[in-house]
């Protein structure tokens, strides 16, 4: 028998799909012309010249404009659906989708019927296809579908037959750096969404006492940076990307916001997942939000 967990991200799964058809048919397209816009806003220097400023405010009028449906009938939906069905507690950081939902996946793949196969799989089918057909964060979704990438991929990939990734076509792509200045750099060069940036933990963390503690514990460690998802607030880049450091705290920054979420595996194997807790770094948060208002004040001056 499906457990009520299970089944309430089943039951997000179908309204995701009962919603399908209108995303691709009516929202994908406006997000596609939101973007066009965005770029084209990117380009102009309205400090510089009065005609770029007249074509600057024009051009954030009809974003601002336009921006609103996307809102009210993609995004606080999917929200309010998400809280409705304990999935996610409403985090800044979507922490909880993972904390809320590891441990009765890691149970239910433990103990699970044989008749309970076909509704997983009709269900994994289901939400690869949305995944497929929409590719697309919904111009602030990025990292909530990320993130529920994750927690299902969890549950998905224990009932596959095959050893090819089944989430590859939409999952974030990481690219590995050994410094900062390469993560500017590639800010700079690159014009893909939903990137990844995997920079070794040491290059933050250089304190002897606190390499001392990180070597005494498993510990997995993830800092996500979202830039230019939120397209309705401010000046943005049209990149949209991700710094990983490590694997499992993300501090998201998003419309000049950064949340941290720190968890730790103790212990080694699968029962890892069990054992995963949420804190707060503040020491890092700080360091990092510098890094980032420096990263964001670089990018919108190229």
């Amino acid at each position: 028998m499906i457990p009520p967990k299970i089944q309430a991200l089943f039951d997000f799964i179908d309204y995701l799909d009962n919603n399908k058809k209108e995303y691709i048919e009516k929202y994908i397209p406006l997000c596609n012309e939101l973007d066009a816009l965005d770029k084209q806003r990117h380009n102009l220097k309205p400090k510089n010249n009065y005609k770029d400023k007249q074509e600057y405010d024009k051009i954030k009028s009809i974003i601002e404009e336009k921006f609103g449906p996307i809102t009210t009938n993609i995004h606080e939906p999917i929200f309010n659906t998400l809280r409705k069905f304990e999935i996610w507690d409403g985090d800044y950081a979507y922490a909880s989708i993972w904390n809320n939902n590891i441990s009765v996946i890691s149970e239910f793949t433990r103990n699970f019927e044989s008749e309970d196969i076909l509704q997983v799989l009709r269900y994994k089918q289901m939400y690869l296809s949305f995944r497929a057909e929409t590719n697309t964060g919904f111009l602030g979704l990025s990292v909530l579908f990320n993130d529920l990438d994750e927690i299902l991929k969890e549950l998905f990939d224990f009932f596959k037959d095959t050893d090819e990734n089944e989430f590859e076509g939409f999952e974030a792509k990481t690219i590995e750096v050994n410094s900062l200045e390469e993560v500017l750099k590639s800010f700079k060069d690159k014009n893909v969404e939903n990137l990844k940036y995997s920079l070794p933990y040491e290059t933050l963390h250089n304190s002897p006492k606190e390499k001392q503690i990180h070597n005494s514990i498993a510990m997995n460690i993830k800092n996500e940076i979202i830039m230019g998802d939120k397209i309705q607030v401010g000046e943005i880049s049209e990149n949209s990307g991700q710094i990983t450091i490590g694997k499992d705290i993300d501090n998201v920054q998003n419309s000049r916001k950064v949340t941290n979420r720190k968890e730790i595996k103790k212990g080694l194997g699968s029962n890892n997942k069990l054992t995963k807790k949420s804190y707060s770094w503040q020491k890092w948060g700080v360091i990092i939000g510098a890094i980032l208002s420096i990263i964001g004040i670089l990018i919108a001056l190229r």
